[in-house]
C-alpha cells in the first residue's frame, strides 16, 4: 500500500471528525452551557494558538520534516477529540478545543506537503482528489451526526478519538517506507532562515490572493456551524434534518469537486472556476437567510457545498502553478490564511448575533464572500497573462 492511500483513508476520519463540533454545536452548548456568543469566542480562540502553530511551522518542518509532524498532529487531535468527548464544562471543552485545534494544525498542514512530496507526478490529479474524498466521507458524515445526537452525543468523540489514534499508529509504522522520500524527513530544498520562509507576503500579488484566502476560507469554517444552527433554531429542523442539512451540504461539495478533476487536467488556469464558485457562494449564504421555509434552507445548503466545495482544490491547483517552487511555504501560508479569517469572523459574528441573532450572522457570511470576490479580482488584474 503506498503512502498516498493511507493518506486518502486519513483524509476520510478526518471529514468525519472535524464535522463533529457543528453537528453537534447544539449538544455541546448544552452539555457545556455555552451560548452562541461564547461558541463563536470559542471559535476565535483556538486560532490565536494555531498562529503560534504557524509561527513554529518553518521552524519544526526543518528539524523533524513534514511526515512526522503530520504524525504528531494526529495524535494530538486524537488526545483533543477524546478530552472533547469527556468534557461537561465549559472550561473543560475549551480546554481540549484548543488542543486539538492548535496541533491538528500541524496535521493538516503537511499532510497536503506529504501527499505532494511522495508522488509529485499526479499532483494535478491527487490535489482535487484529496477533497473530493474529505467531500464524499463528510456526507456520510451527516448521517452519522444524525445518529448520535441528543444524549449520546459524545460518543462520536470517542469513536473518532479511537480512529486517529489508530491511524497514527499505521503512519508510524510506514516511517520506514517513507524515508525513501528524502525530502519527507529532512530539511533538503527548504528555506535557509526563518524570515524567507515567510517571503511570500512581500509580494503584492501574492497579498491580494492571500486575503481572498482569508475571507472565504472563514465564511467555509463558519458554514459548518451557524446554517445549521440557523435551521435548527429559525427554521424548526428536527436533529435527523440538521444531519440531513449537513450531508446536503456535502453532497453539493462532493459533486462540485469531483467535476473539478477534469477541468484542472484540461484548463491551463483555475482563475475562472473561482470566480464563478465565488459568485455563487454570495448567492447561496443569501438564499438561506432570505428563504422563509426549510425546505429553502435544504435547497440553499446543497447550493452553498456546490459553491465551496472545489474553492479549496482549485486554490491549491492555482498556488502550485503559480508559485511552484516555494511549495511548503505555501502550504503554511495556506493553512494560516483560514486561522486568521477563523480568528476574526466568528469573533465578529458573536457581536452582531447579540443584536440580529443568527440572521445577521448569515448576511456577514454572504457580505464577507463579497470582500473576497473583490480581492480575487484584484488578483486576477495582476496576474501576468501566462498564468
Amino acid at each position: 500500500m503506498q503512502i498516498k492511500t493511507l493518506l486518502f483513508a486519513m483524509i476520510a476520519v478526518t471529514a468525519i471528525g472535524s464535522n463533529l463540533f457543528g453537528g453537534l454545536s447544539a449538544e455541546i452548548q448544552s452539555a457545556c452551557s455555552l451560548s452562541i456568543s461564547q461558541l463563536s469566542a470559542l471559535m476565535s480562540l483556538s486560532q490565536v494558538g494555531t498562529l503560534l502553530s504557524f509561527l513554529l511551522l518553518p521552524i519544526l518542518v526543518r528539524r523533524m520534516g513534514p511526515y512526522l509532524l503530520m504524525v504528531v498532529g494526529i495524535l494530538g487531535s486524537a488526545v483533543g477529540l477524546l478530552g472533547m468527548g469527556m468534557s461537561r464544562s465549559a472550561l473543560a471543552f475549551t480546554l481540549f478545543f484548543l488542543v486539538q485545534a492548535w496541533l491538528g494544525y500541524f496535521y493538516g498542514t503537511n499532510s497536503f506537503s506529504v501527499m505532494v512530496l511522495s508522488d509529485p507526478q499526479h499532483k494535478r490529479t491527487n490535489i482535487p482528489l484529496m477533497h473530493l474524498v474529505w467531500s464524499v466521507a463528510s456526507v456520510f458524515a451527516g448521517f452519522y451526526i444524525s445518529l448520535i445526537k441528543a444524549n449520546r452525543w459524545y460518543l462520536g468523540f470517542y469513536q473518532m478519538s479511537a480512529l486517529y489514534l489508530g491511524m497514527s499508529i499505521l503512519f508510524a509504522l510506514y516511517i520506514p517506507k517513507a524515508r525513501a522520500v528524502p525530502h519527507l524527513f529532512g530539511s533538503e530544498g527548504m528555506e535557509s532562515s526563518f524570515v524567507q520562509s515567510f517571503s511570500l507576503l512581500r509580494q503584492k500579488r501574492f497579498l491580494s490572493f492571500f486575503f481572498y484566502l482569508i475571507f472565504f476560507s472563514a465564511v467555509e469554517y463558519c458554514c459548518t456551524v451557524y446554517p445549521l444552527l440557523f435551521l435548527q433554531q429559525n427554521r424548526g429542523a428536527t436533529p435527523v434534518q440538521v444531519g440531513l442539512s449537513l450531508s446536503l451540504f456535502f453532497a453539493g461539495s462532493t459533486v462540485s469537486r469531483f467535476l473539478v478533476i477534469p477541468l484542472a487536467n484540461r484548463a491551463n488556469t483555475s482563475l475562472p472556476l473561482l470566480k464563478v464558485l465565488t459568485t455563487l457562494g454570495i448567492a447561496s449564504t443569501a438564499l438561506l437567510v432570505m428563504g422563509n421555509t426549510l425546505a429553502i434552507g435544504l435547497v440553499a445548503m446543497v447550493l452553498l457545498g456546490f459553491s465551496f466545495g472545489a474553492l479549496n482544490p482549485a486554490c491549491q491547483l492555482l498556488e502550485v502553478h503559480t508559485w511552484p517552487k516555494d511549495m511548503v511555504q505555501i502550504a503554511n501560508m495556506h493553512s494560516v490564511s483560514a486561522v486568521i479569517g477563523r480568528l476574526t469572523l466568528p469573533a465578529l459574528i458573536a457581536l452582531i448575533s447579540i443584536r440580529s441573532g443568527l440572521d445577521g450572522a448569515l448576511v456577514v457570511l454572504s457580505f464577507t464572500m463579497v470582500l473576497a470576490l473583490a480581492f480575487l479580482f484584484l488578483f486576477a488584474r495582476m496576474q501576468p497573462s501566462s498564468c
